[in-house]
């Protein structure tokens, strides 16, 4: 557990970067440039939807530099801005324990972990695309979250968490890849259209998918009753409308009403990948309280536990 304040990072940095205990200024300036942009986006992701957040309220500033060692000692900026509604602490502490949770996953390279604490992809890519150039702004060098613990005047340093860099593959692998929709454009072209049936396993799934193609790219509505992954089939109340995209060579599936996206190289690997997706938060939100979740969370909670009318076992999972 932290002792130090929940204001306060201080960053114990080793090896080739902080062997004459200083540091370089542009490794000083890429560093603080990395956390700052980490805790904003933590901020932005998950600070409750019923709270107004001014993300100014996360910028850091540098405080202090240990002698002795190479370690800077970051705060959030004591220049606040002040919102109606919000309690600015509170967010803080919140975005604090987050970024603890993170990083400290990370450097145990627990990669499940990190999906666990965002199962969203929307999320999760934004989060883990400030984490990877966190961690990886010291290069190789070995670098510590650290307290700092002053007795009759001897400042010792207390290490909490190591902090490590991880390869682009991890990061690649952490990230879903999202098209974004663009707006239709009112042209003259030839499309075709059809209506398609999916069988598993010799059983007909029902689907109402309408599907359009033309020579630049792929647009697909699809609304399934039926959700299979591979242990488990969800039986819908009703059809969930989603949509697909195809751009380059990836096929993306996208609910915005869960925020869930799935992807693959074919449409039926974006199916599994969208079934996967969506039993992971299924069971992962139901094992969360409200307290834990955000407004928006909350409510995709809710919707999934209305959507599901029964969970079917596969009889070899």
């Amino acid at each position: 557990m932290l002792e130090q304040s929940d204001e306060i990072f201080n960053l114990q940095v080793g090896g080739e970067i902080g062997k004459y205990n200083s540091l370089p200024v542009e490794y000083l300036i890429e560093i603080a440039k990395n956390l700052q942009n980490l805790l904003q986006t933590l901020a932005k992701v998950n600070v409750s939807d019923g709270s107004t957040i001014d993300l100014n309220n996360f910028k850091v500033e540098l405080t202090g530099f240990q002698k002795g060692s190479a370690v800077p000692q970051f705060i959030f900026t004591p220049r606040r801005r002040i919102t109606l509604d919000a309690n600015i602490d509170s967010q803080r502490q919140l975005v604090r324990r987050k970024f603890d949770e993170l990083v400290e996953a990370s450097g145990k390279g627990d990669f499940g972990r990190v999906r666990e604490l965002y199962p969203d992809a929307y999320r999760r890519n934004e989060v883990v695309d400030g984490l990877y150039n966190f961690v990886n702004s010291f290069g190789k060098s070995p670098v510590n979250v650290v307290d700092i613990n002053t007795n009759e005047g001897n400042e010792q340093i207390i290490p909490l968490y190591k902090v490590r860099p991880f390869a682009k593959e991890v990061r690649d692998r952490l990230i879903t890849h999202v098209i974004e929709n663009k707006e239709l454009e009112t042209i003259e072209e030839v499309s075709v259209r059809k209506v398609i049936t999916t069988f598993r396993g010799g059983e007909r799934l029902k689907t109402k998918t309408i599907e359009e193609y033309s020579d630049k790219q792929a647009a697909i509505s699809i609304a399934p009753d039926r959700i299979v992954s591979d242990s488990h089939t969800y039986h819908l109340i009703g059809p969930l409308r989603c949509l697909f995209e195809k751009e380059d060579d990836y096929f993306v599936l996208t609910c915005e009403l869960l925020d869930l996206v799935g992807t693959g190289l074919t449409m039926e690997d974006a199916q599994q990948s969208f079934a996967e997706e969506f039993e992971f938060i299924y069971n992962r939100y139901n094992t969360l309280s409200d307290t834990e979740m955000s407004h928006r969370l909350k409510a995709i909670k809710i919707i999934l536990n209305a959507l599901i009318k029964q969970v079917e076992t596969h009889a070899h999972a």
